[in-house]
């Protein structure tokens, strides 16, 4: 009972505040990226790409909640955040950027009595 308490109660689809407005971000950004230079580059204005980003901001954040719904289903919580912190860790950049958050093991563990 009190793990749920230090947890962050989910609002839509399973997903956190923090989780749905990161979600949105990423896909502000790189729509308004994306479709603005394209649309700069076949119309000479990039400010269509903006408004079609801003037009499709609610749907496509929808869909990728609900994907990471599916992925956070039957999995206890935080494990997709330390899933990717994990893969993360593989590159030197982050290394660099960021402490590693968690001691690993690396190797082969061995249950033999010695």
């Amino acid at each position: 009972m009190l793990n749920h308490i230090n947890n962050k109660m989910p609002i839509y689809k399973d997903c956190t505040l923090g989780e749905m407005l990161i979600v949105g971000a990423v896909v502000f950004v790189t729509n308004s990226i994306i479709l603005s230079l394209i649309t700069r580059l076949l119309f000479g204005y990039a400010w269509i790409g903006f408004a079609i980003t801003l037009l499709s901001l609610v749907s496509i954040t929808k869909l990728l909640l609900g994907r990471l719904q599916k992925i956070k289903y039957g999995k206890p919580y935080g494990y997709y955040q330390q899933l990717l912190i994990k893969k993360l860790q593989q590159f030197e950049l982050f290394k660099l950027i960021f402490k590693p958050l968690y001691v690993e093991r690396q190797g082969k563990w061995s249950v033999r009595r010695t």
